[in-house]
């Protein structure tokens, strides 16, 4: 065999590399991907440049939408930046115009496989993001004359983006999760009709669509349509919330997120005849203090009784995000019996929370008759009332084999048991002990108020946005409770007797208390809880002592022949 010359040589390396890259060619998959960003985007491939919205940020109305061609591998991480427009670092927009405001963002996209015409990545709540610019802090700075950046109540906060976080590698745990949102949230104008969006892609923003103004975000696309569709399954749970505009939904691998000020949409408080001077105040019920239901519950093998457990905190979250409390209060009382809660089934605990004691079936005229009104925080969704018949936990197992409380109009009117497994912070405190994990909530007023005899609240209004007047009556006087808060969690006092004299006191919130009775939403109910014993924590029906907050009707247990 003779031995091949240099030219020979040079022939095969051409082969070679012809071939090698019709292989590589091979492998790779043909996708296009359609974007509307409100207002700008720029998008990247593993790490590289692919592609960015043709309308300048500097443009202040660039709505329209993008669509791209690019080839891949089947597995790819794309990530975006994501600016709202905004003049300078104030955070707004026309300024000095009549016009002059925050401006709000929104951004969705999909991605779809060329050969076989499937959506295989969409954006939605399992998206990655970061915010690296937010203004104005203070909300006001929009109203300012001269807003300044910097300055006054236009301060910001700017961020450099992390070294390869458009990178495979990058991790982005410590990234919050995406909020959906819906088109009424949003409003996306020019161009985003002129895409067919499939069903499960999201419009997507952070918690803030109006100061946070330029965000990282990053999608994960590995090829596998089942992801999606694994993903589909918990996307009916996101859908009961979004019914309400201050509520936002959100997952990770185990809960749904649940966040929100805690704050229905219908009024509140009024019809209350037993009332502990508590008012309803905005909760932080955001970021890694939201509300968490599991995605994937377990049936318990000793369920957990609501008539002997979870007498504090919440057992419950209404798809509204207000707090569903046990219907009996921490002194062994159906609340509902005893003039404590308003027309709705609610009332406010020690730490101004407003939250439910009964089931909130007055919610089926929002979200229709038949859906769930909320879900048990062992991840079982609550119904209204049903012709049905109930176990004792009121409970049944529906047509598809999986579990649903509902209302009852007899006691204990909702989720006698929790059917689902459960943690609990303390069983030895039982019945005083709470289901974990649940958000904190951190009292404004430091006063412990008690209960206001005679008195019945007759209104809430809502004076502006972060000012109330709670109106009530004492006899045939008319006294009122008005109060404020700003951005910087200041908040104002005002009590007004019936005589008109006025009292003001002022707070400042404080989120960082450790005192375990303020670490938790907990209901205040028919009294405070002082024990004549020094070395007793917490009073409540059970503990054997029987003192002037408690009778034998309404303990028993504690109170029968003394």
């Amino acid at each position: 065999m003779k031995p091949f010359t240099l030219q020979t040589l040079k022939l095969l390396s051409v082969y070679c590399l012809f071939f090698s890259s019709i292989a590589t060619s091979a492998e790779l998959k043909q996708y296009n991907i359609d974007v509307w960003a409100d207002n700008w985007f720029a998008a990247y491939i593993d790490g590289k440049p692919l592609f960015e919205d043709s309308v300048s940020i500097k443009t202040e109305r660039s709505f329209n939408a993008e669509t791209h061609h690019f080839s891949a591998s089947s597995s790819f991480v794309l990530a975006f930046v994501i600016k709202d427009f905004k003049q300078n670092d104030t955070g707004l927009e026309y300024i000095g115009s009549n016009r002059q405001q925050m401006g709000d963002g929104g951004f969705i996209t999909q991605i779809t496989d060329l050969k076989s015409g499937s959506v295989v990545a969409v954006s939605d709540s399992s998206m990655r993001c970061k915010v690296i610019h937010k203004a104005p802090l203070d909300s006001t700075c929009s109203s300012s004359s001269k807003p300044i950046a910097g300055q006054g109540e236009c301060q910001f906060i700017s961020e450099a983006e992390p070294a390869s976080w458009k990178t495979p590698s990058f991790d982005d745990s410590s990234w919050v999760s995406a909020t959906e949102y819906t088109a009424a949230q949003v409003r996306p104008k020019d161009g985003y009709d002129r895409i067919k969006w499939d069903s499960n892609a999201k419009l997507i923003w952070t918690d803030d669509l109006e100061k946070d103004n330029t965000l990282l975000c990053r999608l994960v696309v590995d090829g596998k349509r089942e992801i999606t569709k694994t993903q589909s399954k918990n996307r009916h749970m996101h859908s009961h919330f979004k019914h309400f505009d201050d509520v936002k939904t959100s997952e990770d691998s185990d809960y749904l997120l649940v966040a929100s000020n805690g704050l229905p949409e219908h009024n509140m408080m009024v019809g209350i005849t037993s009332w502990q001077q508590q008012i309803p105040l905005p909760q932080n019920y955001t970021g890694s203090n939201s509300w968490k239901i599991p995605l994937k519950p377990v049936l318990a093998d000793n369920p957990m009784l609501t008539k002997d457990h979870f007498h504090r905190g919440a057992i419950a979250i209404a798809v509204n995000e207000v707090p569903i409390f046990n219907a009996l209060n921490n002194r062994g009382e159906y609340a509902a019996d005893i003039g404590e809660l308003d027309s709705w089934g609610g009332h406010s605990g020690r730490a101004d929370d407003y939250h439910y004691h009964v089931a909130p079936e007055h919610l089926e005229k929002v979200v229709g008759e038949g859906n769930p009104i909320g879900y048990a925080l062992d991840g079982y969704p609550l119904y209204g009332k049903t012709k049905e018949t109930l176990d004792k936990y009121l409970g049944r197992f529906n047509q598809a084999g999986t579990y649903q409380y509902h209302a009852a109009d007899y006691p204990p009117y909702l989720i006698a048991g929790l059917r689902g497994v459960v943690q609990t912070d303390s069983p030895a405190n039982a019945p005083e002990d709470q289901i974990e994990p649940q958000p904190r909530s951190y009292p404004v007023r430091t006063k412990d108020y008690g209960p206001l005899n005679g008195a019945k609240i007759t209104g809430l209004k809502k004076v502006a946005e972060n000012s109330y007047s709670l109106e009530y009556t004492i006899g045939s006087k008319q006294l009122q409770v008005n109060y404020n808060w700003d951005e910087k969690g200041q908040y104002q006092f005002e009590y007004v007797d019936g005589d008109g004299k006025k009292t003001v006191e002022t707070y400042q919130l404080n989120t960082q208390r450790n005192d375990r009775k303020q670490k938790s939403p907990a209901d205040k109910s028919n009294g405070s809880k002082t024990s004549s014993n020094n070395q007793q924590s917490r009073k409540y029906c059970g503990d054997g002592i029987c003192d002037n907050t408690e009778s034998n009707q309404q303990c028993p247990v504690d109170c029968l022949n003394k």
